[in-house]
């Protein structure tokens, strides 16, 4: 699963849905509204990067349920507030309850920072997330191919 939430870093998140468009990996992708207003007129073309999207606002999706067998998720750009949201366990919204069931399933959950957490309440939330066993944080820095194979080989580590 593939996520995007926030105003920024979207190269990271399109790098990443179009390299696990060349393997064998189905990708299901949600976005939050302030990253699908933020892509406004590339919006359609991300969406076709993925094999199914979602709404959202649609917590009854499959995406939700942990019997839908995943290899994780990937939530890149990752913004303070989903941060916050994920660290704090809140499932308001299908990015949220999927990242609460990827790591109540155990699964491994990473999420790509698009920027380092500079105010207190993010340096807070971004160290109660890393207290949260098979999530990972992964700066988003330079060029997107390297942040997604290390988005990717964080992904990896987390199922050992």
């Amino acid at each position: 699963m593939v996520a995007m939430a926030g105003a920024d870093g979207f190269a990271y998140g399109i790098r990443l849905l179009e390299t696990l468009r060349e393997g064998p990996l189905e990708t299901h992708l949600v976005l939050t509204p302030e990253a699908e207003a933020a892509l406004d007129g590339a919006l359609a073309g991300v969406r076709e990067l993925a094999d199914h999207c979602y709404e959202h606002g649609n917590q009854a999706a499959r995406i939700s349920s942990g019997s839908f067998l995943t290899a994780g998720m990937i939530v890149a750009p990752c913004d303070g507030r989903s941060l916050g949201a994920i660290a704090m366990g809140l499932a308001t919204n299908l990015v949220y309850r999927s990242a609460d069931v990827t790591l109540k399933e155990q699964r491994p959950l990473v999420l790509g920072l698009p920027h380092v957490p500079t105010s207190a309440v993010d340096r807070e939330n971004a160290d109660r997330a890393l207290g949260v066993p098979g999530l990972s944080i992964v700066p988003l820095a330079g060029p997107p191919e390297t942040a997604v194979a290390t988005l990717l080989a964080e992904l990896g580590a987390g199922r050992d």
